[in-house]
């Protein structure tokens, strides 16, 4: 069987006794689970959203993972009193039971989830703009942007997300977001969801993804684009350009 992976840690290489501390926290997470009864490993199972550089570079394979954005995948973990256990291929072939029916199954103890965590919902402003910040200590409160609707539903009551919401994960801590219900919030979340993206991508613990999304009718597009000076550079969809453009009047 392979090792439970690490998609987390992002430092490498290890000091001797950071790797035999990994060592311990693995060998006794495959001991939890193992010791699962099928009804307790059902509900533990809980869906993830991950960097997908991350998940395949740990070379245990994620053949199962389902994309959710560029560069962000959606795997299944166990949620573990003592830790978050991300199961690779050979751990889910194992379960012996229908892919898509435990993905079912951890999209609902996730949206269970995101109803019972408390999570600190901030506003960032710069001069007369705005975006906000919504963190907390799940280390699934980025993955609640699977459900991305609802949740800001949730986060901020009364928010019209008709024309989408412009929003990044930067790591499994944080969601920074904006709605586009008017020009004024459009031009914000074009310009202050990037740059918080960005910054807040190198600060945290497990980091996801430090582009900017659009999620529009069910649709996640790709705001951001990797420069070949290593930069991110912002490339709005034409829906967010005829937001912020301003109304030609006829007569």
């Amino acid at each position: 069987m392979s090792p439970v992976p690490d998609v987390d840690d992002f430092s490498a290489p290890f000091e001797d006794w950071i790797r035999d501390h990994l060592t311990r926290l693995t060998e006794a997470a495959e001991t939890d689970i193992d010791a699962l009864a099928p009804e307790e490993l059902d509900e533990a199972l809980t869906s993830r959203l991950a960097g997908a550089e991350r998940l395949h570079d740990t070379g245990l394979g994620f053949s199962y993972a389902v994309p959710f954005a560029d560069g962000v995948d959606e795997v299944l973990t166990l949620d573990l009193p003592t830790s978050v256990v991300t199961l690779p291929d050979s751990r889910v072939e194992g379960l012996g039971r229908y892919v898509p029916t435990l993905l079912e199954l951890g999209r609902a103890n996730l949206r269970r989830l995101l109803d019972a965590t408390e999570v600190d919902v901030e506003r960032l402003s710069a001069g007369d703009q705005s975006c906000i910040l919504v963190h907390g200590d799940s280390p699934y409160t980025a993955s609640f942007a699977r459900f991305l609707l609802d949740a800001v539903a949730r986060w901020v009551p009364g928010a019209d997300a008709t024309n989408g919401v412009v929003f990044a994960m930067p790591h499994r801590h944080a969601v920074v977001l904006q709605t586009c219900s008017t020009a004024a919030e459009t031009r914000a979340a074009l310009d202050l969801v990037p740059w918080h993206a960005a910054q807040l991508w190198g600060e945290g613990v497990g980091p996801v993804s430090p582009h900017t999304y659009h999620w529009h009718d069910r649709h996640v597009t790709t705001l951001t684009h990797l420069t070949p000076e290593g930069t991110l550079a912002l490339r709005p969809t034409p829906l967010l350009e005829s937001l912020v453009e301003p109304r030609r009047h006829v007569g």
